[in-house]
This record gives structure tokens, sequence and C-alpha cells, in this order.
């Protein structure tokens, strides 16, 4: 069982256009990449998830405390704002090497307190590397940036139905991707949460951040939540490729492979496109006091 909840994110507080604000996830963007995102707008969120490194970098000065410095700044500066709280759906409408598709997804809350293990397996190995460098970020900034990515069967009719009844919050826009997110109302999200809390999962991406989350929970019994984005993988829009050219399509039969026995991939065997955004929303991993 997978304990998920809604939540209360913090947002930027800039009209319903994120467009400036956002930024593909950490592991994805490239030295090029970060500085057109530093030089796209002065609060985008890439100065919280990568921020640059100097050379008088110690451990009492770094790009992990510059994080948590600029959002304190901008939540003093009320640029970053509690959200409504809620269930969310990201719908992504994009096109790929000359076709046009759309994927939905709903993002929540999951509780590690309430979650049983091997509810949720991973389909590669992490690195240490990696590991270490999401952790000490979690332990300068205690937000998360972008939802780790889980992907089940058998929940497409149920995200189009809460969809349905959503209602638009935000949306972005960058090159070949427009994406919507809506919060869902509370009156189906007692029996959607039930439902899903159900089902088993296979992370997509964030493995890193996944175990870094959990390990975190063990050391910090408060540091409980992770923002999560589920989908269904058997839907066309979800789209698998081999991550060795990021063309082939990837064999989904691999994935129930994976969710059968639970044996995993290679590293570097999948790509999942398009991407989660990361500063769409901002989600504590500690309760907050004014959470509803």
């Amino acid at each position: 069982m997978v304990k998920f909840e809604t939540f209360r994110p913090f947002i930027y507080d800039a009209g319903r256009d994120k467009s400036a604000f956002i930024a593909p996830p950490y592991d994805i963007i490239s030295a090029a990449a970060q500085k057109k995102l530093y030089r796209k707008h002065p609060n985008n969120v890439v100065r919280l998830i990568l921020g640059k490194k100097y050379p008088p970098d110690n451990a009492r000065r770094n790009n992990y405390t510059r994080a948590a410095d600029f959002f304190k700044k901008w939540t003093d500066e009320k640029t970053i704002i509690p959200g409504e709280p809620g269930v969310f759906i990201l719908r992504q409408d994009f096109e790929l090497f000359g076709k046009k598709y759309r994927r939905e997804g709903i993002v929540a809350r999951l509780d590690w307190s309430r979650t049983s293990a091997g509810s949720i397996i991973p389909h590669e190995k992490t690195h240490k590397k990696h590991r270490l460098d999401r952790s000490r970020l979690l332990k300068a900034l205690p937000m998360n940036f972008s939802p780790v990515f889980l992907i089940t069967e058998g929940v497409s009719e149920r995200i189009r139905k809460a969809f349905r009844a959503a209602k638009k919050e935000s949306f972005y826009s960058v090159p070949g991707e427009k994406g919507a997110l809506s919060r869902v109302p509370a009156e189906p999200l007692a029996a959607l949460l039930s439902f899903l809390g159900k089902k088993k999962f296979v992370i997509a991406d964030g493995h890193h951040r996944l175990r870094v989350s959990r390990d975190n929970f063990a050391k910090d019994s408060s540091a409980r939540y992770l923002m999560v984005y589920i989908c269904d993988f058997s839907d066309e829009g979800c789209l698998i490729l081999s991550h060795a050219d990021r063309k082939t399509p990837f064999d989904k039969n691999a994935v129930r492979e994976v969710m059968r026995t639970g044996k995993l991939m290679g590293q570097k065997s999948t790509f999942f496109w398009p991407k989660l955004p990361s500063g769409l929303l901002i989600h504590p991993v500690k309760e907050v006091k004014d959470e509803k």
C-alpha cells in the first residue's frame, strides 16, 4: 500500500503563466542550459535545484546554502507564496519526431510513514555521488521542486475522470511542449487516492531523489513526505525510449517484468519523455504549520 495525500504547495506568484520560472530536472541541465536558465529570469528555479558553483565555495557557503538563501528571500518578498491545498493533474502536450502526444498524470504527496515496503520498485541502480548531491540540497532546503515520476497500469480512466472535474490553475510553454496544471476538487479525492494507493509502482525518473527522501525519513521521522507524479505507462502518451539513442521505442513489457519480478535493469536503460518541470509546484517535505 502507498499512502497518497493532498498537500499545500508553494508556487510562484506571477500569474498563471509559469514559463519563465520553471526548469527541466537538475540531472539533464547542461552547463550551457544552466547559463541560459539563469538569464531567463532572475527568480528561475534553476538557482534552487542546480545553482552555480564558485572557486571560493566552502562548507559554510556553497550552491546549497545559496539555494536556501534564495528561497528565503523569494518567500520574504512574496515572489513564492503558499498555494491552495489539493491534488493536481499535469497535462503535457508535446511533439516528438513529427508526431503529437498528450500525457496526463496525478501529482500528490506520498507519506513514507504509511507506505508499505515493496510498493514502489526501482528499475535501475543509483549512484552514491548523485545521492550525496541531492541529500546536501535537501538538508539545506527541505523542499521537492519536481515530483518523482512513478508509473503503473490501469489508472488512465480514473485520471481522465479527475481531469474533467479539475480546475486549471497554471500553465507553461517551452519549445516542443505545452503544459497545464489543474487542481482536483475535494469531492472525488478520497476514492481516487484510495484507488491509487492499492497499486504497485515502478520509478520512471527520480531514483536518486526518492532514495534520498526515503533515507532522510529513516533518520528524521518528521521528513516523511515526497511529491510524486503518477501516470499509466501503457498509454501512448507515456513515451519510453531507449536511453542509448533516445529515439528507439523501449519495450514496455520489460517494465512489466520489473514490476512482476523486481529485477533491476541496467543503469541508463530507459529515457522517459517529456521530463517533468521543476518549479511548477514546490513541496515541503515536512508538515507546514498552516497547511490545511
